[in-house]
């Protein structure tokens, strides 16, 4: 009996082996394919860009009320100084209208004041009056005199914002947005429309290295990918001196007038040269876009990614450097090749050689 209860614990703590030692599952991870590249002299390197008017303007009214009419629709091109809204104006209008009939009262009674005044100066002289009437009366006069003063700054008040029941267009543009619709009551300072004028400019990433030699003033192009249209010409405007992301900072340049036409929202690359100046010819280098989650950073232009093995599932880390940041998106120039599987999020939680499963939409090219 002992021998069967020490053969059957033995079985027991054998099967509890077993099933603590079996491998754990594989991890779930997002990812992506790295892309086919995009070859390119390192003389000229190009970058993803967001396109953006370059001015934009949340309209409202001074003053508040009901919402009477919006005279421009989205879309719609409107010059500067152009009507584009207008609220209820009654009550602005009588107030407008009061303050005007109190100036002329006000105006009226000091015209008096001032011939009495003349008049009880005229006896005083004689000795026909006192002083006490004369100073009486020039006192009604200064009196007067300020309260003209008063009215006339309160009914220019009242024109004012009487004239803030319509709503102006502060530049020439396009109506981007209506966000109010007639017969809302809305307060002063409420967005009823936005408006973008009709420059766009560009706002690209660069690293920490390429934009110590950027300059404002400085020529860019900017391409339209999937067009079959000339570049744009750009200036450069803006170099920020704040990150943007991993190792870049954001550039801005400012299409010039009469290149062509390019809306805000479309999709735009930035091409610039890398180092002007530099006599001898580079090789020809690939680089490739992957999500910026991607990316563990160990430097302001290189990092770690967690590259998958297809024929046994797991991971190693992959060390790469990077040129562009720009907002999902990184532009690598080495440690990746085309068809590598790389982990696109949840990179942080790996370990060298860790099983994974992929999950996601299946083979998905993240093209540059």
């Amino acid at each position: 009996m002992k021998h069967t209860l020490a053969l059957f614990g033995s079985a027991f703590l054998l099967a509890g082996c077993s099933e603590t030692e079996k491998p754990p599952e594989p991890r779930p991870v997002a990812w992506v394919e790295v892309g086919a590249s995009e070859t390119t002299s390192d003389d000229q390197v190009t970058f993803p860009a967001r396109v953006r008017s370059e001015q934009r303007a949340s309209l409202s009214f001074e003053v508040g009320g009901t919402l009477t009419s919006v005279r421009a629709e989205i879309g719609d091109r409107v010059g500067r100084g152009a009507v584009v809204a207008t609220l209820d104006s009654a009550t602005y209008r009588f107030n407008a209208a009061s303050a005007d009939a109190q100036v002329v009262e006000t105006r009226a009674r000091l015209a008096r004041a001032r011939q009495e005044a003349e008049r009880q100066r005229a006896l005083f002289a004689e000795g026909a009056t006192s002083e006490t009437r004369l100073e009486t009366a020039d006192a009604e006069v200064n009196s007067l005199e300020a309260l003209l003063d008063a009215g006339q700054a309160q009914a220019g008040s009242a024109r004012e914002t009487l004239s803030d029941t319509r709503l102006r267009a502060p530049f020439s543009g396009r109506v981007a947005r209506r966000i109010v619709e007639p017969g809302t009551q809305v307060s002063p300072g409420q967005p009823v429309l936005e408006l973008d004028g009709f420059g766009t400019e560009v706002v690209f990433s660069v690293p920490g290295t390429l934009r110590d030699r950027l300059a404002t003033g400085q020529s860019v192009e900017v391409l339209r990918p999937g067009r079959d249209v000339p570049a744009l010409a750009a200036t450069i405007t803006e170099i920020s001196s704040r990150g943007s992301g991993p190792g870049a900072f954001e550039i801005v340049a400012r299409v010039m007038a009469g290149e062509g036409t390019i809306e805000p929202g479309e999709v735009a690359e930035v091409r610039l040269s890398r180092d002007a100046g530099n006599e001898e010819p580079r090789p020809q280098s690939a680089t490739y876009a992957i999500p910026l989650t991607a990316i563990m950073p160990t430097g302001p232009d290189r990092g770690e990614v967690w590259v998958v093995d297809t024929q046994t599932d797991k991971v190693s880390a992959r060390t790469i450097r990077f040129e562009a940041a720009s907002e999902n998106r990184v532009t690598v120039t080495s440690g990746l090749k085309s068809g590598d599987v790389v982990v696109s999020k949840g990179a942080a939680f790996l370990q060298t050689g860790e099983r994974v499963s992929l999950i996601g939409a299946g083979a998905r090219r993240f093209a540059s």
